[in-house]
Order: C-alpha cells, then sequence, then structure tokens
C-alpha cells in the first residue's frame, strides 16, 4: 500500500510541477510573443485564424509554429514513453535534461532568436510534457489544456454532489487544486515578465533544474 501511495505521489508531483511551468511560460509567450500560447492550442487556432482571416498573415504564423511544435513534441513523448526502454525514473530525467538544455539556449539568447523558432520548441516542449506528466492523484490531468480539465471538475462535482460519489469527490479536489496551480503558474509568470521579462525563461530553467535534482536523489518510486 505504502509503495502504491508513494508511486502515485511521485507522478503527481511531477505532474504539478508541469502544470505550474506551462502557466508559467503561457503567460510568457502571451505577454511577450504576441497572444501565443505553447500549450492552450485551442486558443492558438482561434487567434490563428483570426489574425489571418483578418490579413495579419506576419502575426499568424507564429500561431502554425508554436501548434506544429506542440503536435510533434506530443508524438515524440509518446515514442519515449513506447519505445525508450529503462527505468521510469531515467526518462523523467531525459526529459527534463532535454528541457534543461532548451531553456538554457533560449534564456541566453533570448534577444538574437526567430519569435517561430522560439515558440516553435516551446509548443514542442509542452507536447512532451502533456503526454509525460499527466496524473494528479487519482485523477488524469492534461497539464496546459483547462478546457477538458473543467469539464471533468464539473462532472465529478455532479458526480459527488447527486450520486454520493466519494471517488467523485476526491478526483473533484485533485483536479481543482491542478487548476490553481495553473493558475498560480500564469500570475507569478506574469509578474516576472512585467518585473523584467528577460528573467522568465531563466526562472523556468531554474525550476526545471529543481525538479530534475529530486527526480535525480529521491528515494520515492516512479511510476
Amino acid at each position: 500500500m505504502l509503495q502504491t501511495k508513494q508511486k502515485i505521489n511521485s507522478l503527481t508531483v511531477l505532474t504539478l510541477f508541469a502544470t505550474f511551468l506551462m502557466g508559467f511560460i503561457d503567460a510568457y509567450t502571451f505577454i511577450e510573443k504576441d497572444g501565443v500560447f505553447v500549450s492552450a492550442q485551442t486558443g492558438n487556432m482561434v487567434a490563428f485564424s483570426s489574425k489571418l482571416f483578418t490579413g495579419h498573415f506576419a502575426q499568424a504564423a507564429g500561431h502554425i509554429a508554436v501548434f506544429v511544435g506542440f503536435a510533434i513534441g506530443a508524438f515524440c513523448g509518446e515514442w519515449l514513453v513506447e519505445k525508450v526502454s529503462g527505468a521510469v525514473r531515467r526518462k523523467y530525467q531525459m526529459k527534463l535534461l532535454l528541457q534543461s538544455a532548451v531553456l538554457l539556449v533560449f534564456a541566453i539568447f533570448q534577444q538574437q532568436l526567430n519569435d517561430s523558432f522560439m515558440v516553435f520548441l516551446l509548443g514542442g516542449l509542452a507536447g512532451f510534457e502533456l503526454t509525460l506528466f499527466r496524473k494528479v492523484g487519482v485523477a488524469t490531468f492534461n497539464d496546459g489544456i483547462m478546457t477538458g480539465n473543467t469539464k471533468n471538475l464539473m462532472s465529478n462535482l455532479y458526480r459527488w454532489l447527486f450520486e454520493k460519489d466519494k471517488a467523485a469527490r476526491k478526483e473533484f479536489s485533485d483536479i481543482g487544486f491542478a487548476i490553481l496551480v495553473f493558475i498560480l503558474g500564469v500570475g507569478f509568470g506574469s509578474l516576472i515578465v512585467l518585473l523584467n521579462a528577460s528573467f522568465a525563461l531563466w526562472c523556468a530553467l531554474i525550476l526545471t533544474l529543481l525538479f530534475f535534482g529530486w527526480v535525480t536523489v529521491t528515494n520515492v518510486e516512479m511510476d
């Protein structure tokens, strides 16, 4: 029983980290990269179509880049899950190291890099994270897609209130807490950008390295 609980908690911690980071980076790209979201692809499709059909072709390009990047990242994440052998911990370490490397390059060269290229790779990281980290407590959770999460939140609330489903109550609280973490990530990301936008990617890098360290040294078994 203890081992099972530890496994659930390890993936929950990583999913909450990914959720906070996605909110944080979404705030950065939304404010600094002309309304682009790295994780919310519905918003990108709306913004892309609106800009395309109103003649803002150059602005629409960033939304195409992040969508393609997200799709490729999700595909590669699925490949890592299914095809790369070895311990789960090793897969998480590989992912966090890759993310750290990308964020380091972005942080150092953020003034020189093309915006479309930057949001393409950030979108790839978002798709990658969404594939790997998607469990909070007993609930399945998409760390950057709040539409489905909100629907699941309300479905569980209904089952809890009207069907007296205790499992639904637990899922409701887990999803609700994760949504709050995402909101906090957006809030902190916005504050950092307002203080000094160039610090945002450095903060994201530091957070990623801290969690790489946690995955490496923790005795909790990964699941």
